[in-house]
């Protein structure tokens, strides 16, 4: 995985990335498509409201930091490498972010090992 700097990834994938967990709730409009689908832990959360769901509980659950290992960007997609440290089972943990863009937001979001 080529590194990235943070400054290289869009905007939306950034400021998902570094905004704490607690607060992107607040932002979703801004980041994500109005029907947007996040594909996490086997499970898929489509549109806004399923997605600020999915959040909220993520926030509420677990406290978590993010460092981001590498970058790639294909056309119109980020994919992410992220080491989340915190106090969920398993910690640490490193991740895939795999975000497919779309209007200047994020259509879509897999997260997965």
């Amino acid at each position: 995985m080529t590194h990235v700097p943070l400054a290289a990834l869009p905007a939306p994938v950034s400021s998902y990335l570094t905004t704490p967990k607690d607060q992107v709730g607040a932002i979703l409009d801004e980041l994500f498509t109005a029907d947007a689908v996040v594909h996490d832990e086997g499970r898929s959360h489509v549109g806004l409201d399923a997605i600020r769901t999915w959040n909220g509980s993520v926030a509420a659950a677990f406290t978590f930091t993010r460092t981001i290992l590498g970058a790639t960007l294909p056309d119109n997609a980020a994919v992410v490498q992220v080491k989340l440290d915190g106090d969920f089972p398993g910690s640490p943990v490193v991740l895939h972010h795999h975000f497919s863009l779309a209007a200047g937001k994020i259509s879509a979001l897999t997260i997965c090992p």
